[in-house]
């Protein structure tokens, strides 16, 4: 009896002494772990204290990271941690909250707490569902600005026929409040007639005011079929106020809405709308392979082959509100992604594979204040990835770095991540073992 006594003990013991060793095991590793289902979110005296919010954040806590959810990078990276196709990611921050966007629901996340805090899907039933590993194909959601934000969210939806009455697919655009996270109006699109020839591949808010929102509806760049329809919509009545079609809208700035207006089976023009009555402001040549893309308030970037000799290659700046050229591109600049510093410099970023290039244009002249590589410095261009409030993330061989937008200058603290998207309180940045999956790492300084 008593050997059988010490034999428990010993089994105790040793269970114990298990235990222990993987719970320090488990709190050296401090690996962010994936929240699948919200826990319970504090309230009275359980609430969190306020974040710190850094303008803009030197460095992130990567120890502190909470993974987002599988929604925001499904089917997007490849094994080695790549954006795959144009690298949109359908992911839109608001002060500490993350909205992720599918074709069939809108995911609000909160990265104080690390819970998803509400799910938005259509009332019709969704044309598309995401299923996990399935690849995430929604444009990112839209966050107005002014005191009282909305989330705007569209999704493509089918009605089921009642008697006599024929099924019908259309466009159900969401307006979720961002304080409250709840529906705050929904609005019907009717989609164009050219969906019967070839199905719509896309829909997206292209830009926002705090008045009018922009929606355009489009096959795609992979469909040989290619059209367009975009929707002026006004988010105090909730209705349309204008729609267009053969234009693809791209970018909002001030009270213009900019594009390409198809018009031939071969050609496109960039053109100028206003925002609030839809009425040309200005319009372009016709171009081959036009693209059009935004380059902060005040700038846009066209990018386009000439009509007569397709082996010319036409990359301007130009003016959103008039259509004035405003600068040619310099010489070695490439097809590339231009985002505003949230101050007066607008960044152009190119990557491809191990070769990176880095422009900085002032972004109301579009002349070049700086770029890298810059062999007289012997500097190399970092692979960019975000560029927030005066300040350039991204990285190198070496790790995450950061830069002054302005200067090109390096920043002394190394920011620990290097953020996709980043702003006062949160910079989500990819996981470094794996590389899969997106996580949100809190401002610490």
């Amino acid at each position: 009896m008593r050997h059988f006594v010490n034999s428990v003990r010993k089994s105790s013991s040793s269970a114990l002494l298990a235990a222990l060793a993987m719970v320090v095991a488990a709190g050296c590793t401090q690996q962010p772990e994936r929240v699948d289902s919200a826990p319970p979110t504090p309230t009275g005296r359980q609430a969190l204290p306020a974040r710190a919010v850094y303008d803009p954040p030197a460095k992130f806590d990567t120890q502190a990271g909470v993974l987002l959810p599988w929604e925001a990078t499904s089917g997007l990276l490849s094994v080695g941690g790549t954006w795959l196709g144009n690298g949109r990611i359908p992911v839109a921050l608001h002060k500490d909250k993350v909205y992720v966007a599918t074709l069939d629901r809108l995911l609000a996340f909160n990265t104080t707490t690390g819970s998803l805090t509400a799910t938005i899907t259509p009332t019709a039933d969704a044309l598309s569902v995401l299923r996990q590993d399935d690849r995430n194909n929604a444009a990112p959601p839209a966050i107005t600005p002014g005191l009282n934000p909305l989330v705007l969210a569209p999704f493509f939806v089918r009605q089921p026929g009642v008697g006599t009455q024929a099924a019908k697919n259309f466009v159900e655009f969401t307006a979720t409040n961002a304080a409250s996270d709840k529906i705050d109006w929904r609005l019907p699109l009717a989609l164009p007639s050219w969906t019967k020839e070839g199905s719509p591949r896309t829909v997206s808010v292209v830009g926002t005011s705090e008045k009018v929102a922009v929606v355009t509806v489009s096959t795609g760049e992979s469909s040989l079929f290619s059209a367009a329809t975009t929707y002026g919509i006004d988010l105090t009545t909730r209705r349309v106020l204008w729609t267009k079609d053969r234009f693809e809208a791209t970018a909002v700035t001030g009270n213009i809405v900019a594009g390409e207006l198809e018009t031939t089976d071969e050609y496109a023009a960039a053109r100028g709308y206003d925002l609030l009555t839809g009425t040309e402001r200005w319009r372009g040549e016709d171009r081959l392979n036009l693209d059009v893309k935004p380059a902060g308030p005040h700038l846009l970037l066209v990018q386009a082959q000439n009509k007569s000799d397709y082996r010319v290659h036409i990359r301007q700046f130009l003016d959103p509100a008039t259509g004035e050229v405003k600068h040619e591109t310099p010489d070695d600049f490439i097809d590339s992604r231009c985002d505003h510093d949230g101050q007066n410099t607008v960044v152009c970023s190119w990557d491809q594979g191990n070769l990176q290039k880095v422009w900085a244009f002032n972004d109301r002249t579009a002349s070049l204040l700086w770029q890298l590589p810059d062999q007289t410095a012997n500097r190399i261009a970092p692979q960019v990835t975000a560029v927030w409030n005066g300040r350039i993330y991204g990285k190198t061989n070496d790790g995450p770095l950061a830069l002054d937008s302005q200067t090109g200058a390096d920043l002394p603290t190394r920011p620990g991540a290097a953020p996709f998207l980043v702003n006062g309180y949160t910079g989500l940045a990819l996981s470094p073992f794996p590389e899969d999956d997106l996580t949100a790492y809190p401002a610490t300084e």
